[in-house]
């Protein structure tokens, strides 16, 4: 995964793709939705996670890095919510911003089975809910 974190990065910076060089990218994201992996194999897990993001904030982009429903994401890497709702979301330090990273419109099917839909009506209750929270950034996955 280092390979590939700091090619992609390198490519990036050649282009002068992050924000502190004048690009669109405004933020990074080092892992997805591994939080509930670690939980399952531990201290393992967790070392993994500490070397990810320290490893990340190491490339040294100058934009923040997140990692999605990681709930012990090391500073300065941000945690963020995934899911159907996440009003009851709360990130891992004050001074960190509040974000959803992931609204799901909906979930993975196994080949054949049935495509089931969310509501835009839900997706937009559930929006409107967080951003009364005072939420800083909201993503439709």
């Amino acid at each position: 995964m280092q390979n590939f974190t700091e090619k992609t990065v390198s490519m990036m910076k050649a282009e002068m793709l992050f924000e502190t060089q004048g690009g669109p990218i405004i933020m990074s994201q080092i892992e997805n939705e591994f939080g509930p992996v670690e939980w399952e194999i531990g201290d393992p897990g967790k070392a993994y996670t500490k070397w990810a993001a320290q490893m990340a904030v190491g490339l040294d982009t100058g934009v923040p890095w997140v990692m999605c429903k990681q709930d012990d994401a090391p500073d300065p890497v941000i945690n963020s919510c995934n899911g159907f709702y996440c009003e009851n979301f709360t990130p891992n330090a004050k001074y960190k911003p509040k974000m959803w990273t992931e609204n799901w419109t909906g979930w993975y099917t196994e080949f054949g089975g049935a495509v089931p839909t969310r509501p835009a009506e839900d997706i937009a209750f559930s929006s409107k809910s967080l951003l009364n929270l005072l939420l800083t950034l909201l993503n439709l996955s």
